[in-house]
């Protein structure tokens, strides 16, 4: 089956493809407790090699290196760490994952009780400003890999000669509900802890490409509880290079008027699930598709639903005369710019109908949706 292999090493793709430095001893070995101390305790054999890595974007440096003691200790000492906190990754016998990320500023003492779990490990985190929220994040990762692991030695002993539709169906979908459920888990976990040098960690290092709605929000995590950190910074130029209108990004605020002359802002629409549907009387495919999309609206407008519809009239008695005939319920705005309007500009339209749904936070959910498809995810948000 082609999932067998995929996701052996899907954790920390990016780690595995950057370039590592010489090996070297770089910490003090002196025993005055001066600088930053990073000890560990783990069941791994004795006299195996522990490497001390620093992450950085460009590359894996290796920093230090040190062997596990006969009581399965191991120590590192040295000019390790800054003020806002950098990444380390320690592994054994070589730098490739599995590993233990942590975060570590100056002079920190940092204590690590590591177990060996299947291809991964069970870590106790104590010591390191940032490394509760490390820890929960390095809980959710390898949870996933855990249960990576079971799924392939299950598919491992199916017998390729006995296998049906109904088991290659439903091998496949327990592989999307274990990649849903991990990123699921990681942006709950971006949502709901400070932004911290462990939220870069997520976004960056996590997942085989960048994900644009992981990356907004991390963005906005980490300006809000780290804004003059080099993580704040780098998040915020990869938020700029996504652009303001893919899934995951607040959509721009438009504040246009209605056909009655008053200004409506898309964003008093807030705590709603919102439609911004660009069309224009002359559309032909818009007229077509509004039975569709007032049969929706009539199902879903008492359940949190609204529209907002932004046209590209010119006329302001054409775009009037098709809202009343065609029986149109929902928000009207204009500019009555054509092509030129200001809204179409903001969300780069270049063909309508054009569509964008909104959650109740005002963010991106999809664009392009059609009215059998809106159906569909409505009935998932909303029921």
């Amino acid at each position: 089956m082609m999932i067998l292999n995929k996701l052996r090493s899907f954790t920390l793709i990016t780690i595995l493809t950057i370039l590592s430095t010489a090996c070297v001893n770089a910490g003090s070995t002196s025993e005055d407790g001066v600088g930053t101390i990073i000890s560990g305790t783990t069941d791994v054999s004795a006299g195996t090699l522990v490497i001390l890595n620093k992450i950085t974007d460009v590359k894996l440096e290796i920093k230090d290196s040190t062997t596990v003691g006969e009581k399965g200790k191991f120590q590192f000492q040295g000019d390790y760490g800054n003020a806002e906190g950098e990444i380390f990754f320690v592994t054994f016998k070589t730098t490739s994952p599995p590993g233990i990320p942590i975060v570590v500023e100056s002079n920190d003492k940092i204590k690590l009780d590591i177990k060996q779990n299947g291809k991964s490990y069970d870590v106790v985190y104590d010591g390191g400003k940032y490394n509760g929220e490390m820890s929960r994040l390095f809980n959710v990762y390898t949870t996933f890999e855990h249960d990576m692991d079971k799924f392939n030695a299950d598919v491992a002993v199916i017998d390729p000669t006995t296998v049906t539709e109904q088991i290659r169906k439903e091998t496949n979908e327990r592989y999307t509900a274990l990649i849903s459920r991990r990123s699921e888990q990681i942006e709950n976990f971006i949502k709901t802890e400070k932004g911290t040098p462990a939220t870069y960690f997520a976004v960056k290092y996590l997942f085989q490409e960048q994900v644009p709605k992981l990356v907004l929000l991390a963005n906005e995590k980490v300006k809000q509880d780290m804004p003059t950190s080099t993580y704040a910074t780098r998040l915020a130029a990869a938020a700029t290079q996504i652009g303001p209108t893919v899934p995951g990004a607040v959509a721009p605020d438009i504040n246009l008027k209605t056909p009655e002359g008053e200004l409506l802002a898309l964003s008093s629409l807030r705590g709603k699930v919102v439609l911004i549907d660009f069309w224009a009387s002359w559309c032909g495919p818009c007229r077509k598709e509004n039975p569709n999309v007032k049969k929706l609206y009539s199902k879903y407008k008492n359940k949190g639903f609204e529209i907002y519809a932004v046209s590209l009239d010119n006329s302001a008695s054409r775009w009037k005369q098709a809202i009343e005939k065609d029986g149109l319920p929902w928000k009207h705005v204009s500019d009555l710019g054509g092509w030129k309007s200001s809204a179409a500009k903001l969300y780069a339209v270049r063909s309508i109908p054009q569509t964008f749904l909104l959650d109740e936070e005002g963010r991106i959910i999809k664009t392009g949706l059609r009215s059998h498809q809106l159906d569909q995810v409505l009935g998932e948000l909303l029921n």
